[in-house]
């Protein structure tokens, strides 16, 4: 009867195990809004703060960034009461009638959570949980101004490399004549190893482009970096990328989603696997999903360390309030220290699901709630029938 016992206990310790909730997670809804600059522009801004714990937890919003006192907040604290998923505050923004520094300004909101019942302080501040949202204020600069951003996009193939050129005109007047080149070195050697160009190219104002270049490479495996020259109309722009041939340090094993409804906050579980020995620090994914060419989404996973060789899950928050069923394009970027790596998927939004398509096709997005469940009636009838096998022998015995 002991080791029957024994057994019992060990059973409901495993169930209660596998069952375990999840923790606790905020999110904030949308993750960015981009504002042109306008003079005397006014806008009141609406968040959905989300709050995945089923618990008392308070929070305080407060602003932060060089141009903060642009910026007025409707509430200063939040709190959620046990069973409260979301709750909406809201912002308010006036811009001056000029600003001198061109460029991007930007202008963050924190929500983050402090503990009940105790002061608030700095070092409380700085270690607890936070979300963050982004108010970001372009400024144009005068004439022709552009910059330019090198995309490494993963696509799983060991023989090619896909490069993206992005070119933003941020300046007050259209570029006429623009080419770019994208020269690859050898990380140790420094030798050039090729040399891509690309067809000549215009921009209009605020317009940003993108161009596909494809490396076919024939080298070994190894650390390269790649060197992006914009010229245009007698003016050049460049950036650096650094890029690892035969290796991916971080990989995306999956993304589900559990308990889906259309129309509401949709939660991503994101499964990542550090292939490095070491640590990887600073490691979160964006997402932005549009349709036919319309953004309609921006969001962002929070950010964590990943140790050597060891997974990570990650969660992100997607307000699905006046999306439609069908499919739809999304860019998911995976962003770690020394590395981003971007895919382009499709995702089929449906009544109760959301499922992300891969460059290949395959479903890598799926509720595995299911192969879950199975896992466990399989360890519980296992149990159950090593308990009656037990007790039947040892029935047996005494007789």
């Amino acid at each position: 009867m002991k080791l029957i016992k024994k057994m019992g206990i060990c059973m409901v310790f495993l169930v209660l195990i596998l069952f375990v909730s999840e923790v606790n997670a905020l999110g904030i809804s949308p993750a960015r809004k981009i504002v042109d600059f306008e003079p005397g522009l006014e806008d009141e801004i609406e968040l959905k703060i989300i709050n995945t714990g089923n618990e008392e937890t308070k929070l305080v919003i407060y602003v932060e960034g060089e141009m903060a006192d642009l910026v007025e907040l409707e509430d200063y604290e939040l709190n959620f009461l046990p069973g409260e998923e979301s709750k909406t505050i809201k912002y308010k923004f006036k811009l001056p009638e000029e600003i001198d520094t061109p460029g991007d300004h930007d202008i963050e909101i924190v929500v983050r959570e402090v503990p009940l019942g105790e002061v608030i302080s700095d070092t409380m501040i700085g270690s607890s949980v936070a979300v963050v949202h982004q108010l970001k204020i372009k400024v144009p600069y005068p004439g022709k101004y552009a910059i330019a951003d090198l995309k490494v996009i993963e696509t799983g193939r060991t023989d090619q490399v896909n490069f993206v050129v992005v070119v933003h005109n941020l300046g007050l007047e259209k570029i006429e004549n623009a080419n770019a080149r994208i020269d690859v070195f050898n990380a140790n050697s420094k030798n050039k190893i090729t040399e891509l160009r690309t067809e000549l190219f215009s921009i209009d104002v605020g317009e940003d482009l993108e161009i596909p270049s494809i490396w076919n490479k024939d080298v070994e495996f190894g650390e390269y970096y790649a060197k992006l020259i914009v010229t245009y109309d007698g003016k050049v722009t460049e950036a650096v990328r650094e890029l690892s041939v035969g290796e991916r340090l971080v990989n995306i094993l999956s993304i589900y989603t559990k308990g889906f409804k259309l129309g509401e906050i949709a939660k991503f579980n994101i499964l990542l696997e550090n292939l490095f020995p070491e640590k990887i620090y600073d490691t979160y994914t964006t997402f932005l999903i549009s349709d036919k060419g319309v953004e309609l989404a921006d969001f962002k996973s929070v950010t964590e360390d990943i140790e050597g060789y060891s997974k990570k899950e990650l969660t992100a928050y997607w307000d699905t309030e006046g999306i439609d069923i069908g499919e739809y394009d999304v860019k998911i970027g995976l962003h770690y220290e020394g590395g981003h790596i971007e895919l382009d998927m499709k995702t089929k939004v449906l009544k109760d699901n959301i499922i992300f398509e891969g460059l290949t096709g395959a479903v890598i997005s799926d509720s595995p709630g299911g192969n879950k469940n199975f896992f466990i009636g399989a360890i519980v009838i296992f149990v159950l029938t090593s308990l009656f096998w037990v007790y039947y022998f040892k029935f047996r015995k005494k007789k």
